[in-house]
């Protein structure tokens, strides 16, 4: 039953990186207020909590309870699965430093709005890993069905 709950999580876990991550991008603007700033702010932080269940839960899987450390280690595509989502997770913190940065600013009443090439830049880096995140998941998928197994 361990195993079903921890999948369980893993899987809402991956919803709610891709529901995070959309909201996310719908909410960024480049002249948020304060109100808006910390709701951006505070869902960029939640998204980085939720990428944290998926990788614990990913590693419990990985070692108690999934398909054995064999079925997953000796596959190629286990490895490109672990690479997208380590690239999403680097790619993040640019945003989230930005968020967090730009709330305390307004917070201070420095009411500056973000250049236009930083607010194309985020949002650029948002896409990307809302790609990365679903070529994760293919790879997942693919996976899963012993793809890429010799």
């Amino acid at each position: 039953m361990t195993g079903v709950l921890v999948a369980y999580l893993h899987f809402v876990g991956v919803a709610g990186l891709f529901a995070a991550l959309t909201a996310e991008l719908l909410l960024f603007r480049p002249d948020l207020a304060l109100a808006e700033q910390r709701r951006l702010a505070v869902l960029d932080l939640a998204y980085g909590g939720i990428a944290t269940l998926v990788l614990l839960t990913g590693i419990w899987r990985l070692f108690l309870t999934g398909k054995g450390t064999n079925f997953y280690v000796g596959n190629p595509v286990f490895h490109i699965m672990g690479a997208l989502f380590l690239m999403t997770a680097l790619l993040s913190l640019y945003p989230t430093r930005r968020f967090v940065a730009r709330w305390w600013a307004l917070r201070r009443g420095n009411g500056e709005v973000l250049a236009a090439r930083v607010a194309a830049r985020i949002r650029r880096i948002l896409w990307v890993e809302l790609v990365l995140l679903a070529a994760a998941m293919f790879a997942a998928v693919l996976m899963a069905r012993g793809i890429g197994l010799a």
